[in-house]
C-alpha cells in the first residue's frame, strides 16, 4: 500500500476532533476526563532539548507516563493543591494539524501548539508543536504518546501548575 492510500484511509476530522476535545478538556481543568484518553502504556513528554530523542539518558521538562500522570492528577484535584490557588485558566490553540498513519496501526497527528496560562495576575505562553501517538479503540482513540516540542525548551521555564 503506498503512502497516499494509507492517507486517505485515516479519517483526519475523527483525529481532529479528538485533539479539540483534548485541549477543552484541559482548559475546562477535566483532568481526570483527560488522564481517560490515554493509553494504561501511554507517555506524557515534553523534551528539554531541540530535537531530542532520547528519553531517559537526558533530562525532560516532564517524562510522565500513566502512572505518573494519575498521581499529578490526583494532586491536581485535591482541595489544599498550592498550585491551583488561584485556578489557573488556560487556552490551548492547535494548528497546521497534519495526520498520517504510523508503525502499529497508530496514527500520528502533528499540530502548532499555542497555550496561554493565566494565574493571579501572570500570563505564560507556551509555544511549540505536539506530536501525538493515537491509537483506534472502539470508534475512538487513545494516545499512546503525548510529546510536546516546546520552541524554548533549552530556556529557563517556569513551573507548569497544569499539563499543557
Amino acid at each position: 500500500m503506498t503512502d497516499a492510500v494509507d492517507r486517505k484511509a485515516v479519517d483526519r476530522g475523527a483525529v481532529e476532533a479528538f485533539l479539540y476535545r483534548e485541549a477543552r478538556l484541559l482548559d475546562d481543568h477535566r483532568f481526570e476526563d483527560w488522564l481517560a484518553l490515554f493509553a494504561d502504556d501511554g507517555l506524557y513528554w515534553i523534551p528539554a532539548q531541540p530535537g531530542q530523542t532520547d528519553r531517559f539518558g537526558a533530562a525532560s521538562i516532564v517524562h510522565e507516563d500513566r502512572t505518573v500522570l494519575r498521581m499529578r492528577v490526583r494532586r491536581l484535584s485535591h482541595p489544599r493543591a498550592w498550585s491551583l490557588t488561584p485556578q489557573p485558566r488556560s487556552s490551548h490553540l492547535l494548528g497546521n494539524i497534519d495526520v498520517a498513519p504510523a508503525a502499529g496501526g497508530e496514527i500520528e497527528a502533528v499540530a502548532s501548539l499555542q497555550v496561554a496560562i493565566y494565574r493571579d495576575g501572570d500570563r505564560t505562553r507556551y509555544d511549540g508543536r505536539q506530536t501525538v501517538r493515537l491509537r483506534p479503540n472502539g470508534g475512538d482513540f487513545e494516545i499512546a504518546l503525548k510529546r510536546i516540542d516546546l520552541i524554548d525548551c533549552d530556556g529557563t521555564l517556569g513551573v507548569l501548575p497544569v499539563p499543557i
